[in-house]
Parts: structure tokens; C-alpha cells; sequence
């Protein structure tokens, strides 16, 4: 189970929602990045549990993965499909893998990035951001 945390700067007044640095979910993982030409933080999805025949579906149906939200919509399509059986019938077993992405700015994949963890500082005026005490959501 993943969780997502308001963090707040005291002086910008900068409030952004991530997980802070590295998280995992049922179905997917995120790291937090700073995008040093955009000056925001986000979480971007760096790991996805798909079906086997779904694989390449993700870069397909939204044109450029990592989502702004986690976790990405087509997820919890695939969950929806997944669950529609019959109640009772008995579900042939599926292959379920891990597809990889490369970390990027939702923005621009040219955009410069780098890895950031809590605590860690604003990226527009460079203080140290607050980390609100209990998670804002929590998502799978």
C-alpha cells in the first residue's frame, strides 16, 4: 500500500502531494523526482504489474508514461477487467509481470531530473519542505 504526503514550504508557500521518495503499491511503484526545468516535484511511475498480454498497452493508450497521478488511470481499468467475472466462476490463472520505465518529467521527457527524497529541499526557493504527519491517500 503506497501513501502520499502533503509537504509544505514555510517560506514559497511551495504545496505539492508525493510519496517523498520510493513507494510501492499492488500494482505499481513511484519515485519522487524534482524536475529542475519545471521546479515542481512529482511522482512518476518507475514500475507497472500488468497482464502478460497487456504489456506496451500503457504507452499506447495514454502517449507518455510516467502519469501525474498515481496510480495511472489505465490501472484501474485493467483492475475493473480483471474483477468482471462472474461472481463464483472460478478465474483462469493469468501471468501478471513487471513493466520497467524510465524516470522523466511528466512535463517534457527533455526536461533535467533528479531523484528526490524526504527531507529534502524546495525546488523553487531552495528551504527545507515540512512533511505533513499522516498521509494525505492511500492508494494500491
Amino acid at each position: 500500500m503506497g501513501r502520499t504526503f502533503q509537504f509544505d514550504c514555510p517560506l514559497c508557500q511551495y504545496r505539492v502531494r508525493v510519496s517523498g521518495g520510493t513507494d510501492d503499491g499492488v500494482h505499481c511503484s513511484v519515485q519522487t523526482i524534482v524536475c529542475l526545468d519545471c521546479r515542481e516535484l512529482f511522482d512518476v511511475c518507475t514500475r507497472v504489474r500488468r497482464l502478460a498480454e497487456h504489456v506496451g498497452a500503457a504507452r499506447r493508450t495514454t502517449g507518455f508514461l510516467p502519469e501525474r497521478t498515481i496510480p495511472p488511470p489505465f490501472l484501474r481499468e485493467a483492475a475493473r477487467q480483471e474483477f468482471a467475472a462472474t461472481p463464483g466462476a472460478p478465474r483462469p490463472a493469468r501471468p501478471f509481470i513487471w513493466e520497467t520505465f524510465k524516470l522523466a518529467c511528466p512535463a517534457s521527457p527533455r526536461h533535467r531530473i533528479e531523484v528526490w527524497k524526504d527531507p529534502g529541499r524546495c525546488p523553487r526557493c531552495g528551504s527545507y519542505l515540512e512533511k505533513n504527519g499522516f498521509p494525505f491517500r492511500r492508494w494500491e
